[in-house]
């Protein structure tokens, strides 16, 4: 099949995008991103911090300079010349072994709608991407449009679920992969839901990138499910039961700080870095 899959340009979404492509080599991946989640409104000093860890460290100043030196190097072909891979690739990498990557603003109307259209998926797999999808976009796959959203649906709808549910002190947060049929946010029906433990030992980003490993393992199941011609069974969700959260405002992350929650911890970032790295 040929997948095109939405996603952010952070590490959440290239963390995902790796996960996906390996586990799928079978299909044809395109990759379609914007640039953040959400409009281009005044943010909190403290999510602009974080936005840096997520998006700026990685994909502006850690994957360039991994470019720049095995270009200097002389490795940037480094599976040919018998070097040792790095367990994780870049998007640049990725492009590289083939995979049609394309940066959008829009995806319903506009450039975004045309490259959605050039690339012409059978399935779209949605993962963090900034954008509300509608008609016509969503009539472009055959086979639809699976998303995986970073909230335990339909109590966590919208967005940064992992903030809202450690600032209510949840024992558990979690994913949910489910159909977008329109252009509700995060209504679709449901196929699965995968909690996990909330670890406050952790930091958020820690936590929410732990939420997404379960999830992305049954998008995989489910697209070789379509793969294979077998129906995906999912239910609808019970909007009695659904909230829907935005952007934390300044009064909310200063409580969560004032709990002792943290952010981000450094060590576990640069943990992290290290698997861009060759063996």
């Amino acid at each position: 099949m040929r997948i095109t899959l939405l996603c952010n340009l952070d590490i959440a979404s290239n963390l995902a995008a790796n996960r996906l492509i390996t586990a799928l080599p079978e299909h044809h991946f395109s990759v379609l991103m914007t640039a953040q989640v959400g409009g281009k409104s005044h943010r909190p000093k403290a999510l602009e911090a974080l936005s840096f860890y997520e998006n700026t460290l990685f994909t502006e100043i850690l994957f360039p300079a991994l470019i720049s030196g095995q270009k200097a190097s002389g490795k940037e072909t480094c599976e040919k010349k018998g070097y040792e891979t790095p367990r994780l690739l870049t998007f640049d990498a990725m492009q590289q072994r083939g995979v049609d990557i394309h940066h959008v603003s829009e995806i319903n109307d506009g450039n975004g709608l045309s490259v959605l259209e050039r690339c012409q998926p059978d399935l779209i797999l949605s993962v963090r991407f900034g954008r509300i999808l509608k008609t016509p976009a969503l009539d472009v796959p055959k086979h639809g449009v699976l998303n995986l959203h970073s909230g335990l649906l339909p109590q966590y709808r919208g967005i940064m679920a992992t903030f809202w549910a450690m600032l209510r002190d949840e024992s558990h947060i979690g994913c949910t992969l489910h159909r977008i049929q329109d252009g509700g946010i995060d209504t679709g029906d449901i196929l699965s839901t995968h909690p996990i433990k909330t670890d406050y030992d952790l930091s958020y980003f820690d936590n929410m990138l732990a939420i997404y490993p379960a999830g992305l393992d049954a998008m995989i199941a489910a697209t070789k499910c379509i793969a294979d011609s077998v129906a995906l069974v999912s239910i609808p969700q019970n909007d009695t039961q659904a909230n829907y959260y935005g952007l934390p405002d300044p009064a909310s992350i200063s409580l969560f700080e004032q709990k002792g929650h943290r952010w981000v911890i450094h060590s576990n970032l640069i943990s992290l870095a290290q698997r861009f790295f060759p063996q």
